[in-house]
């Protein structure tokens, strides 16, 4: 399992340079990337999720579960981030400190790693992670550019919120969609992970020459990939002792490298872009070891 989840981390950051490589070619605008994420293929993508989610309600405890996780995490990241530095990148830490890249770069290893109640309950903690991103998130992040009113206004636009609403919906009410337009909106989650990896490259293409801001790429490292495992694998294997497949799980979860969405709402932002898409990419070079080697020390100590 090592090796295989070693090759795929290695294939998602291929991506990534590929988006370097196109943004420098092509003169791409991240905005508009971004934008198009946001606006409609994250709410299809929700959507879809929901109503082919292989579960029944039960399991959106574990929404529900990953929902608070990221927010509480965000804010005290949030508070960190007051400490260390006197701007708005404090709120960009703040975001980046609640969420990893548990939909672009997860959900690929989790379908080809994990049993269909662990990709279950994959779904449904990716589900409440994303409605982090684009509620209390977004909130964090824009509150850097904003006022109150105006990040609530934001918010309040967001398709993803309704789109999660319209999806539980239908899985409610056991509304069938043709099969036909299933297998069209199914087309999305390729381009939700191609699409939120490549944008990170093609943001540091934009930039001619990159300002590295060594503070926050290290603390922003740090944060999320030795205090937040560390913190949430005491958390869950010590206090709550979740089950051991449950807790595989969980530990992809909290391995992930940043949010490719810290990119992305960053750039829709105009919040730090340029920072955020060196240290998500610094991050996901990172988790090429971190990852597999997190999932193997933990199948020693279950096993």
């Amino acid at each position: 399992m090592f090796f295989e989840v070693m090759i795929r981390t290695l294939l998602l950051m291929l991506i990534t340079l590929t988006g370097f490589f196109i943004g420098k070619k092509l003169k791409l605008k991240t905005k508009d990337i971004s934008s198009l994420l946001i606006y409609i293929i994250s709410p299809v993508v929700i959507f879809i999720s929901i109503i082919q989610s292989p579960s029944n309600f039960t399991y959106f405890s574990y929404s529900i579960a990953g929902f608070f996780t990221a927010s509480i995490s965000a804010s005290i990241a949030y508070f960190v981030g007051k400490k260390l530095w006197n701007c708005n990148k404090s709120n960009l830490f703040g975001f980046a400190g609640g969420t990893g890249n548990t939909g672009y770069f997860a959900l690929p290893i989790a379908f080809s790693i994990f049993d269909p109640n662990q990709i279950a309950i994959t779904i449904f903690i990716i589900i409440g992670i994303n409605l982090y991103e684009f509620t209390v998130g977004y909130f964090i992040t824009a509150k850097g550019n904003l006022s109150t009113r105006e990040c609530l206004m934001k918010i309040i636009r967001l398709p993803i919120i309704y789109s999660a609403v319209l999806g539980i919906i239908f899985k409610s009410n056991d509304i069938i969609l043709n099969t036909i337009l299933i297998s069209t909106l199914e087309n999305f989650k390729g381009a939700y992970s191609v699409l939120g990896m490549m944008v990170i490259g093609i943001t540091l293409a934009s930039f001619y020459k990159i300002s590295i801001d060594w503070k926050f790429s290290f603390f922003a490292l740090l944060w999320k990939h030795l205090i937040y495992p560390a913190i949430g694998i005491l958390f869950f294997y010590y206090i709550m002792n979740v089950p051991d497949d449950l807790l595989t799980v969980i530990i992809l979860m909290l391995a992930t490298p940043m949010a490719g969405n810290v990119v992305v709402i960053a750039s829709n932002l105009n919040l730090h872009p340029e920072q955020a898409a060196l240290s998500v990419m610094l991050s996901t070079i990172l988790a090429v070891i971190t990852v597999p080697t997190s999932i193997a020390l933990l199948n020693n100590i279950v096993s």
